[in-house]
């Protein structure tokens, strides 16, 4: 599943940035947890954000609505 990482404080050597990366938000994906359904939704949400892509708003990002609402039922 996509993972939202954000302002880890740039610990990797290869990144730097002045401000401690302070608002950074890196997306990554996480083979390991991935489920059938779980990949089926984030296609879905994908092919949905490619059809809408100049219309819909920042607010809309369903990958991002399935990671706080999966992160916030644990």
């Amino acid at each position: 599943m996509w993972r939202i990482k954000i302002a880890d404080g740039g610990k990797d050597a290869h990144i730097f940035g002045t401000n401690n990366f302070l608002g950074r938000q890196v997306w990554e994906f996480d083979t390991k947890t991935v489920t059938h359904e779980e990949r089926a939704q984030v296609e879905a949400a994908r092919e949905d954000f490619f059809r809408n892509r100049f219309k819909i708003k920042t607010s809309g990002d369903r990958l991002w609505q399935f990671q706080v609402s999966k992160d916030d039922s644990t």
